[in-house]
């Protein structure tokens, strides 16, 4: 007896159905038909029609804004490829104002502190040059976008001349003032000349090279300093750009004279004539600076004299660290005995 084979039935349709269903990515995602998309366009026709007016207006608005926006930066000189045999007497040493036009987020973009113009020299001659600023001696370069409206000064005048080097002698620049009383004896600098390199004019031209400034001010002793050469001149190269600057200070010797110092004598002088003197004093000036002899400072030796009129040599004490240089007079006439006048 055969058994007959078993298969499975489908519902009649199920295939078609099966086709039809959507595959899974179709029930995140689902585009609209031909006819959906008719009815979406007829939908609210006006509507749709000044949102796609708004939306070109605004779009235009931006992109003109965007074109027409400027922008100044300023940026540094930098010269490069000068000759060996050539020097540059008047390098540029302020900023040249650049316009740049362009989109404005993009402008905003360019980094003012990393821009320069950049000058290639290889082909400069003695006298002078003239430079035409351009937007391609920008460094970095610029992007596409934008564009360069103008370099104020438009241009710039190199002055060169051939290169040279001679041995200068260095001059301490020294300022300020030194203390009442002190003075400067001697300055000396190591080593006393440089080798300058440059032009040749400003070169030949120099008796010295200056260090820069050393204040004195409050100095009342030897000191030693190192300290740089001025550089004030930017085409001039110094080698070496430093030295050791030795100052040697003295106190300063005056004499100072003072008038009508009473004349100290003791009791047994019963007259003195003069009754005053003249002392001038010999020291530094910081002692003698509105210095005064104390009262019995000028006084006479009358001890062993017996009555009567004598002439006696005049006698002043100093203090330490000056020196007696005169007295006017040097003897005065004493009386020993009678009234006291």
């Amino acid at each position: 007896m055969k058994l007959p084979a078993l298969r499975s039935r489908r519902p009649v349709g199920a295939e078609g159905e099966a086709s039809r269903r959507p595959a899974p990515w179709g029930r995140l995602v689902r585009f609209p038909q031909s006819d959906e998309l008719r009815a979406m366009l007829r939908k609210d026709p006006g509507l749709k029609l000044i949102s796609l007016l708004l939306a070109c207006f605004l779009w235009y608005s931006i992109t003109k804004t965007e074109r027409d926006a400027e922008r100044n930066i300023e940026v540094p000189v930098s010269l490069r490829n000068i000759p060996d045999n050539m020097s540059v007497i008047t390098p540029p040493t302020k900023p040249v104002s650049v316009t740049l036009r362009g989109p404005r987020t993009i402008l905003d973009n360019v980094d003012e502190r990393k821009s320069r113009i950049q000058l290639g020299l290889k082909r400069i001659e003695p006298g002078d040059n003239r430079v035409d600023f351009s937007g391609s001696m920008l460094v970095p370069e610029l992007p596409r976008s934008l564009k360069v409206v103008r370099f104020d000064p438009p241009s710039f005048v190199l002055r060169a001349d051939r290169r040279t080097m001679r041995r200068v002698p260095v001059k301490a620049n020294l300022s300020g003032s030194l203390p009442l009383g002190y003075t400067v004896a001697e300055s000396t600098v190591v080593p006393e000349v440089v080798e300058v390199t440059g032009p040749a004019k400003v070169v030949e031209g120099l008796k010295d090279v200056m260090t820069e400034a050393i204040d004195l001010t409050g100095v009342h002793d030897n000191m030693q300093r190192t300290v740089l050469l001025d550089r004030s001149d930017p085409s001039l190269t110094l080698v070496p750009d430093g030295v050791r600057v030795n100052v040697t200070v003295d106190e300063t010797i005056v004499a100072r004279e003072l008038s009508k110092v009473p004349v100290t004598v003791p009791e047994s002088v019963t007259q003195v004539i003069p009754a005053t003197i003249d002392v001038t004093l010999r020291g530094p000036q910081r002692l003698l600076h509105n210095f005064k002899l104390d009262e019995g400072s000028v006084t006479v030796d009358a001890s062993g004299l017996g009555p009567g009129t004598h002439t006696v040599p005049v006698q002043v004490k100093v203090p330490d660290g000056l020196k007696l240089a005169a007295t006017t007079p040097d003897h005065v006439r004493v009386r020993i005995g009678g009234k006291r006048s």
